[in-house]
């Protein structure tokens, strides 16, 4: 005969929730087939465990079971607040400014699904989406499995999870990610497969074997293969990374673009955990960015996007000069490029190429726009690059002169805020032709003097009002924020401007040169009848990597002060007499840059343990931090002669204590019976009379008589007294009851 020990039983409905808490993180796995890196990770998990943990706390306090999943959700509300925004009240609670916050972040997560192509970076809109699905997924499930008790019907919403990460991946998810989701199903089954027969508490070693035995076992296995086969099936009819409709069949389309925002891949480049191999060229004389495509439109809103991409012409042979480029001089150049970790539609090439070959079939090139892309996304292989880098120098630039043959878009500035169009004009107040223009606004940015830090971790999307939030505050950003203003504040003063995206030229490994995803990279293009579209570089980068033509470089080295216009001030912060740290320059004013930071960064899992932690304490000490809060306001109150604030400070006092005051007697009344149940000694009870006596007086006497200047130390009296008789122990100070009991913001 078996016997029960109560020490050994365990509660079945924690074994269920916990099981469907696990399933759902098992089914997250998938996810990692579709985002680069694993920030969503521990933000994931933290949803999922809320959403078991409230669903405990409902069942212990026998909520019903839609109060319970209504509780779950406002749950998956807090936690993403309290890690994706920046105005939550408390730091925690979700108010108006907060949920536009989410709603923000949905729509750019929208946008990310749409036009990005997978494996893309876990940005924080990524991170929300994914976990308010996850969050949606583990509410439902934990109704079905606990509340319901039907774990079997909980695997069609599992399927789910996986179908959305396989159907957006163009190749098969990883196969751990398979296996982890059928051993999250089979314990899933497990859990509940008995639920008839188990009682509200079960033994422990019961549990076990049922959990864990040959049955769970086996049917771990015929769920793996069945994900596996799953897995295959959508990924065979997948829409190649992006949802169905998302994207034209082909990448060219007149001038009505193609719907891809080129940052986002940018950004996933830059954000990335870990340092990957992109390319290796061969035949490279000195250092010059490998451009991939260029950005013409400037939407307020949205950024800086591609705009009037032609079919061109086939990039397989000679290729015809840039529109609106007659002069082809510079240093002629044949390279090699092997691409290692790259896989994308856009073929990067150097300076002006005039012949390619060895890619492949079916890339084409568009003259106007310097693109050499392709209508299928394909693996690229090694090709050869004859090209011309130009060398004009300054004084060709200032006398270049002309019709401006390119297209009108690129002179566009509808968008620009005024405020910017104005800084433009004050930059070149000084500058009479369109490359001294060019020159001042590439100096505004890269001399340390003005303020302007590069910073990998403030990189918002380029609309307007990031704009200006970037030009006249924030000034940290990385280079997506310096190309896109600048080619702005160009265009803001009628020089034609378009962003390039690329990498920068990498480092030198023996007679090749290595560029990997640390050389990602955005820069301007100025067009000067004649010369074409010439480079400027306005990040302000200190390691080294930016790679300056030399009619900018020669401009640059001399000028070390800032180009206000003529009488007026930069609308800058006060200029610092000392660059800012990481921006420092030897004194002989050479480019010898510090150590690669590449070759020190470690990953650490440090900072993913202590955000646990801090995350923890600040949830712990929320209800402590609204006591104190509440209790700070009304000693102001009390300060300035509020016997009222006095008094309510003490009822809370009392309440953290275990009282309640019925809202129907009289300070009199309720005094008494405090005095009579907390034993307060002598010096207290005198305080507290002397205390009521006050509240009496400010609320029946009639009004204009003159404060009592002893209430803070009655107040202080009544409260020492209190501590003394009954001091509040680790939880009651932590859980204080007249926060957990009152709804209402604290008054005084």
């Amino acid at each position: 005969m078996t016997e029960h020990r109560m020490t050994a039983a365990i509660d079945t409905s924690l074994v269920t929730t916990a099981a469907a808490a696990f399933s759902v993180l098992c089914a997250s796995t998938a996810f990692a087939g579709v985002l680069a890196d694993s920030r969503w990770v521990f933000p994931a998990v933290l949803t999922v465990l809320t959403v078991a943990a409230i669903g405990v706390l409902g069942r212990k306090l026998r909520w019903p079971l839609t109060a319970t999943a209504f509780a779950q959700l406002a749950g998956v509300l807090v936690v993403l607040t309290a890690q994706f925004t920046e105005q939550a009240v408390l730091g925690l609670l979700p108010g108006p400014a907060a949920i536009g916050e989410l709603g923000g972040l949905l729509s750019a997560a929208g946008e990310l699904i749409r036009t990005g192509v997978p494996p893309v970076a876990a940005e924080p809109a990524l991170q929300t989406l994914v976990c308010l699905g996850l969050g949606v997924v583990s509410v439902i499930i934990d109704v079905i499995v606990v509340g319901l008790r039907s774990p079997a019907v909980s695997g069609l919403l599992l399927l789910c999870v996986f179908a959305i990460p396989a159907s957006l991946s163009e190749t098969m998810l990883p196969w751990w990610t398979f296996v982890a989701g059928g051993l999250g199903f089979a314990v899933l089954l497990a859990s509940g497969g008995q639920h008839r027969r188990w009682r509200s508490h079960e033994d422990r070693e019961q549990l076990t074997r049922a959990l864990f035995g040959p049955t769970t076992a086996s049917v771990a296995g015929v769920a793996g293969v069945i994900a596996l086969l799953t897995g295959v099936v959508f990924t065979g009819v997948g829409t190649e990374g992006r949802l169905p409709g998302a994207m034209p069949e082909q990448l060219g389309g007149g001038t009505d673009g193609i719907g891809l925002q080129p940052f986002t891949s940018l950004r996933g480049q830059l954000n990335r955990d870990r340092e990957v191999e992109l390319f290796r060229v061969r035949g490279l004389r000195e250092p010059t960015y490998l451009r991939a495509l260029t950005l013409r439109k400037f939407n307020p809103e949205r950024g800086w996007e591609l705009e009037g991409l032609t079919q061109g012409v086939e990039a397989n042979g000679e290729l015809p000069l840039p529109e609106g480029t007659d002069i082809g001089e510079g240093s002629a150049e044949r390279v090699e490029v092997q691409p290692v970790g790259y896989r994308d539609p856009w073929l990067p090439v150097f300076g002006v190429p005039r012949f390619l070959s060895g890619m492949g079939v079916n890339w084409r090139y568009d003259p106007a726009a310097g693109i050499v892309f392709t209508q299928t996304n394909q693996e690229s292989r090694a090709y050869i690059q004859q090209l011309i880098v130009p060398d004009p120098s300054p004084d060709q630039l200032r006398g270049a002169d002309g019709p401006l043959r390119m297209a009108p878009e690129y002179l566009d500035a509808t968008g620009i805020p005024p405020q910017v169009t104005d800084l433009a004009r004050r930059l070149t107040a000084n500058a009479p032709t369109a490359f001294d223009k060019a020159v001042a606004i590439n100096r505004y940015f890269t001399d340390p003097r003005n303020g302007f830090r590069y910073d990998l971790r403030t990189a918002p999307a380029g609309g307007g009002d990031a704009l200006s939030e970037f030009l006249f505050r924030g000034k940290r950003g990385f280079c997506e924020q310096y190309a896109s203003s600048m080619a702005a504040l160009l265009r803001a003063v009628g020089v034609p401007s378009r962003v390039a995206v690329g990498f920068t030229a990498g480092y030198r490994d023996g007679d090749e040169r290595v560029i990997t995803t640390e050389d990602a990279h955005a820069w301007v293009e100025a067009y000067f009848p004649g010369w074409g579209w010439q480079t400027f570089d306005p990040t302000p980068l200190s390691d080294g990597r930016t790679a300056l033509p030399q009619y900018l470089d020669s401009e640059l080295r001399p000028e070390q002060q800032p180009v206000p216009a003529p009488g007026q001030e930069l609308p800058s912060t006060p200029p610092t007499t000392d660059p800012a740290p990481g921006d420092e320059r030897p004194e002989d004013g050479s480019d010898v840059a510090p150590a690669d930071p590449r070759e020190t960064e470690q990953s650490s899992p440090w900072p993913v343990v202590l955000g646990v932690l801090v995350l923890g304490l600040a949830l712990l000490a929320v209800p402590g931090v609204v006591r104190e809060v509440r209790r700070r306001q009304r000693l102001r109150a009390v300060a300035a002669g509020s016997a009222g604030a006095a008094w309510r400070e003490v009822l809370d006092e009392f309440r953290d204590r275990g009282a309640r005051p019925a809202a129907t007697d009289t300070a009199r009344q309720v005094a008494t019976r405090l005095l009579e149940h907390h034993g307060l000694d002598e010096s207290g009870a005198k305080a507290m009379r002397a205390l009521v006596t006050a509240v009496e007086r400010e609320w029946y006497a009639p009004p204009g008589g003159q404060p009592d200047g002893s209430l803070p130390e009655t107040l202080h009296e009544v409260l020492n007294s209190l501590r003394r008789g009954a001091p509040l122990d680790l939880r009651s100070r932590l859980f204080p009851r007249s926060v957990l009991q009152q709804l209402r913001p604290a008054t005084t």
